[in-house]
């Protein structure tokens, strides 16, 4: 996984749960780095789960609940951090999570091409109505689902969401996301 998703997280934690807190889940956690990350470098994504769950058990909160949180924060970091977004896709949360693959993703290949990025792949959109498949072996759907929540939220939308696995081993879930009258 990239840097910058483990930078952001720690920032988050940092700011909202306390330095202590964050010292705490690092050691904790027995990171491959000892918790040292950089935006520009790469690490396993078991460094994340372990991470999620120290947090967890530190905070008692559910891994799944920290994940969503999360994903919502790091919207707005990543948003924040590509301006080179086309018009087309800022026209709404829609247009914006459909362009993901083949919009968003290509530029961030650009910057970074090692990067092992989800899929997002639309297979229904209208104004009303979105069903987007997420597919990625590191099982982090609750992630995307705050990324999701976090793009809403964005775009100030107020938008339904639900969340089905397409397979037992979480690698594909399918969110459908239907506009509130």
């Amino acid at each position: 996984m990239k840097g910058m998703v483990f930078v952001h997280l720690l920032e988050m934690v940092e700011n909202e749960f306390g330095e202590l807190l964050l010292e705490s889940a690092i050691e904790h956690a027995q990171t491959s780095t000892q918790g040292v990350f950089t935006s520009a470098g790469t690490y396993p994504a078991e460094d994340m789960l372990k991470l999620v769950a120290s947090l967890s058990e530190l905070t008692q909160l559910p891994p799944s609940a920290l994940y969503q949180h999360y994903g919502r924060y790091l919207f707005s970091k990543l948003f924040a951090s590509y301006p080179m977004f086309p018009q087309e896709v800022l026209n709404n949360a829609f247009s914006f999570l459909a362009s993901i693959n083949d919009v968003i993703h290509v530029e961030v290949h650009k910057l970074y091409p090692d990067a092992e990025l989800p899929k997002f792949i639309t297979h229904y959109h209208d104004e009303n109505k979105m069903i987007l498949e997420y597919t990625s072996s590191r099982r982090m759907s609750d992630l995307a689902l705050g990324l999701i929540e976090g793009c809403l939220q964005h775009f100030k939308e107020d938008v339904e969401i639900q969340m089905v696995p397409l397979l037992e081993d979480g690698t594909s879930v399918q969110f459908t996301l239907i506009r509130k009258p």
